[in-house]
């Protein structure tokens, strides 16, 4: 009864979370192309990102996000081109999806030649193709009485899209604003008594950060923030601080309004390799029987972005 309760408890944090529609990420930074396609292009390299997130460990099969991303500009065309794979798992509940992310960049360079532009804005958009999953096994009625509405092993495949906004200052300064699953769906599942249905929710997400450096940039402190509004869901937000050393190591703590502290912290490698983690702390009088979550990212560069505007492809040095 005891583990039944806690499995309860978790599902209804998850939906705190997003809902548990859209997926949750306590790395903002390093995941922002994820939730805002308009990101695409504006990193500076062609840049890939590998994450997973393992939620609510005390608890058998809690949910977890694994993402694998990649995005970067089309030569000398201001177009920024991207996508990735994910798979989102939350008990009886489960998604696959693959995207396809376009976003125009305006950029407004400066007045020498061959100079990365100091400011963009860009414009984005992308399409999703997700597998829904619902395993009415995994559903167990109160009662011996109760009707299983579910049957086991629904899927459903269904397009979905969203749209962003970004503008970006140098490495100084960043905004954003994009509006995951724009079509709203309607997901049913038949069962023996009846249709179970889930209804997908258009949400509006915020993230805001940048760079104050000292000493000639040997170290700096980076905000961030973010916003998210769903409809039925209370709004949602973080806010933060990372302290980074020489751009090469940082730590950093986010406060979030579920009643969560995350700390991170994450390494740099020549620009080239960055590893960043996460551990999310609740601090509700349930944190021992539930446990905390980690998350892990490995984000990586290709290709220099001022090589690309002056048309020449080649790798950075190691």
């Amino acid at each position: 009864m005891k583990n039944q309760l806690l499995f309860v408890l978790m599902l209804m944090l998850s939906s705190a979370v997003y809902g548990q529609q859209i997926e949750d990420f306590s790395l903002l930074r390093e995941n922002a192309f994820i939730l805002n396609p308009a990101v695409a292009g504006t990193e500076g390299w062609i840049h890939g990102v590998a994450t997973f997130r393992k939620e609510f460990l005390q608890i058998n099969q809690s949910p977890y996000t694994a993402v694998l991303a990649m995005n970067g500009m089309v030569l000398s065309k201001n177009i920024g081109l991207g996508g990735y794979l994910v798979d989102d798992v939350t008990g009886p509940t489960a998604k696959t999806g693959a995207n396809l992310a376009f976003a125009y960049n305006l950029p407004i360079k400066k007045k020498y030649n061959n100079a990365d532009p100091d400011h963009i804005l860009s414009f984005g958009a992308s399409v999703t193709i997700v597998q829904y999953r619902l395993n009415g096994s995994e559903l167990q009625p109160t009662n011996p009485g109760d009707p299983q509405l579910i049957v086991a092993n629904g899927t459903k495949i269904f397009p979905d899209a969203s749209f962003g906004i970004y503008y970006k200052y140098k490495e100084d300064f960043f905004a954003g604003f994009s509006v995951p699953q724009i079509m709203g769906l309607n997901i049913n599942y038949q069962s023996k008594d009846g249709t179970a249905a889930i209804k997908t929710e258009q949400q509006l997400n915020f993230l805001v950060g940048g760079k104050i450096s000292f000493n000639r940039g040997k170290l700096s402190i980076d905000p961030v923030a973010d916003f998210r509004y769903q409809k039925g869901a209370p709004p949602q937000g973080d806010i933060g601080l990372r302290f980074t050393a020489k751009n090469m190591v940082w730590v950093g703590v986010n406060y979030r309004t579920l009643n969560q502290v995350v700390f991170e912290g994450g390494f740099n490698v020549k620009d080239v390799f960055k590893l960043s983690y996460a551990y999310d702390l609740n601090t509700t009088g349930y944190t021992q029987q539930v446990g905390g979550t980690h998350e892990v990212s490995l984000s990586f560069n290709i290709i220099k972005s001022s090589r690309i505007w002056r048309g020449v492809g080649a790798a950075p040095r190691f």
